[in-house]
């Protein structure tokens, strides 16, 4: 077995810049050092930021283990989570969680049995805020509270079937800010580095190639950024989508428009006091050139000043 040789930070940025991958300097320095801090960091942010991404660009750079596990939103029990004991068949059910921290448990058993450094697992769960972190989160939250504090813990699983967590587990969160996800308590928080994954300006302006089209996509951020943003992810589509209108021969004009109808003004929505600029931003942005887009911002627009509210449907 070799030794884990964990690569320094610069090499770090590094394989993630060559990546293609668009995250500031800052951003993934302060990362790197939140899990060296707490080994458990929350990203936070709106969807499509790039926080799954992260955490997996990140992973590769490093040469950890990684598992991405999806939170479910009827979550309710640790057993969600870590699996259970079936009394019937006599047999535990491990989640790919569990499993995962068995793997990393005996990796590094192995590793320091023969003088190695151990390599790293990361365990990430997406939308962990789909459901409620403190019903089924709690058994192993205790746990990674008592491995960062003394760096050595166990989590029982059933009886006499108990997991050790080791120095070499991380955990990480991705959370979406949004309407359709559940808060967290102050406890989570507070065991945990927490991180907003925002995209600069210039950021997203470096996704663009076509010159013409960054014009028109910076001049809606712009309109937009203020209340609703759009992602990097949004950036990519409508690079595809109008390149495939393109070549089927249609003006990249129209197939912007499709995607403003399409991708960012169903974004926009909700009873904020800023949105009537914004709307205002965006006519202005749209007229005598976006003609299905200006029809329905004006529709949006009307029923802002009538009603108080956006809402695209």
């Amino acid at each position: 077995m070799d030794s884990y040789i964990e690569p320094d930070f610069e090499s770090i940025r590094q394989a993630i810049d060559a990546s293609g991958a668009v995250y500031s300097s800052d951003l993934l320095r302060r990362y790197h050092l939140s899990l060296k801090t707490r080994r458990f960091v929350i990203l936070c942010g709106g969807s499509g930021s790039g926080k799954t991404l992260l955490t997996r660009m990140y992973a590769n750079a490093v040469d950890a283990q990684y598992r991405l596990v999806a939170v479910a939103p009827n979550w309710t029990t640790n057993e969600d989570l870590l699996g259970y004991y079936n009394p019937l068949s006599k047999q535990y059910y491990d989640t790919d969680f569990s499993l995962f921290l068995r793997q990393a448990a005996r990796a590094y058993e192995s590793a320091v049995n023969v003088g190695k450094e151990p390599q790293p697992f990361h365990l990430v769960l997406d939308e962990m805020n789909l459901a409620r972190v403190e019903y089924y989160f709690a058994k192993f939250l205790s746990g990674m509270e008592v491995l960062t504090s003394f760096g050595k813990a166990q989590v029982t699983m059933f009886g006499p079937d108990v997991v050790d967590l080791t120095p070499n587990l991380f955990f990480i969160g991705t959370v979406n800010v949004d309407e359709t996800t559940q808060g967290f308590a102050d406890k989570i928080y507070d065991r945990a580095q927490v991180i907003e994954v925002t995209h600069l300006r210039e950021e997203i302006a470096s996704r663009i190639e076509r010159p013409e089209l960054r014009q028109v996509l910076m001049a809606i951020w712009d309109a937009v950024a203020d209340v609703s943003p759009f992602s990097i992810r949004i950036i990519d589509e409508i690079n595809r989508y109008v390149d495939e209108a393109v070549r089927i021969g249609m003006p990249w004009e129209e197939a912007v428009d499709d995607q403003i109808i399409q991708k960012i003004l169903p974004r926009i929505k909700g009873t904020d006091i800023r949105l009537g600029v914004m709307l205002q931003r965006m006519n202005d942005v749209t007229a005598n050139r976006f003609p299905r887009s200006h029809s329905k911002i004006q529709q949006l627009n009307y029923g802002y000043q009538t009603y108080g509210i956006v809402s695209f449907f």
